[in-house]
């Protein structure tokens, strides 16, 4: 199983599955507020530079 797989899974793992918000809602969440750069976020989940961009924007779930 892939990473992403992995990730994917966990909504559908939770006691009451909650489906991941819309992309427009995931961009507006608090990375930017905190001051945190998509490459740092990148870095703590062990991801590409490009992965949170692509979670942000709906490519990638």
């Amino acid at each position: 199983m892939s990473d992403f797989e992995t990730i994917d899974a966990l909504p559908a793992s939770a006691s009451t599955p909650v489906p991941l918000p819309p992309a427009e809602e995931r961009r507006a969440l608090p990375r930017g507020a905190l001051g945190l750069s998509r490459t740092q976020v990148a870095r703590a989940c062990g991801v590409s530079p490009s992965t949170p961009s692509g979670w942000e924007w709906g490519i990638r779930a």
